[in-house]
């Protein structure tokens, strides 16, 4: 194991967490504010610090800026039913910067108070264009099939939020039809041992885990590409809605 910036988040910092959400004051929140910064917001900053060449590798348009790639503890409660100021949930994105590339496909950390996870995730905020991931899937299914097989290898496992209930390519091989219904797409692991997270061997974990995924980020992100050449994904759309 490298020498790291990360040296891990620790069970009494996460407490703290959960602590100032159960509170929900602003008056805990700043006379703790430093502790949860150094506690909480420094080593999650820190995890895109120690991954950023990996990441870049993988893609070199990805952004790597720590501040901007990590959730804020104060949540933007605006236009928001629930209207707790406080997470006592924290996640990280390693993604292109979402305002030219809305919608790009990212890999992600999170934990919670009982468990952490990550992974890969695809999801468009217009269903219909994920149907060019089945379009890529059904013309390239060796090439889906070994990135799946990669995912599987780092640990992922397979999920979909939303699938078409109609079978939409009845013809297809039947190994493909579980991802030609889908209308988005996450590959992920999740553990209940937190002190997996309290040390900077966690660092080694993702990398590895990343580095295996890669062919299915690969995959993913050429799905997106056609779809931005296309003229089926533009920025100032998205950010019109």
């Amino acid at each position: 194991m490298s020498e790291y910036n990360f040296k891990g988040i620790q069970a009494d910092s996460i407490q703290l967490l959960c602590e100032n959400r159960f509170n929900d004051s602003k008056s805990f929140y700043e006379e703790h504010k430093e502790e949860l910064k150094q506690g909480i917001t420094v080593p999650m900053r820190q995890i895109m610090l120690d991954l950023s060449d990996l990441m870049i590798d993988i893609d070199d348009m990805m952004l790597t800026d720590p501040v901007k790639s990590v959730c804020r503890i104060y949540r933007d409660t605006r236009g928001n039913r629930n209207k707790i100021k406080y997470r006592e949930n924290m996640w990280m994105f390693f993604r292109r910067y979402k305002n030219e590339f809305p919608g790009a496909p990212f890999y992600f950390f999170e934990f919670f108070p009982d468990s952490f996870g990550y992974g890969l995730v695809f999801w468009l905020y217009r269903p219909a264009l994920f149907k060019e991931v089945h379009r890529m899937i059904l013309g390239h299914p060796d090439r889906w099939l070994d990135a799946v097989k990669a995912c599987e290898e780092a640990g992922f496992t397979y999920d979909c939020r939303d699938e078409y209930k109609k079978e939409l390519y009845p013809d297809a091989p039947e190994e493909l039809k579980p991802y030609l219904r889908a209308k988005n797409m996450s590959f992920c692991y999740y553990s209940k041992d937190l002190s997996r997270i309290s040390t900077p061997a966690l660092i080694d974990e993702l990398k590895l885990a990343f580095d295996i995924a890669r062919p299915m980020y690969e995959f993913f992100i050429d799905a997106y590409e056609n779809l931005m050449n296309e003229g089926l994904i533009k920025p100032e759309d998205y950010y019109r809605r």
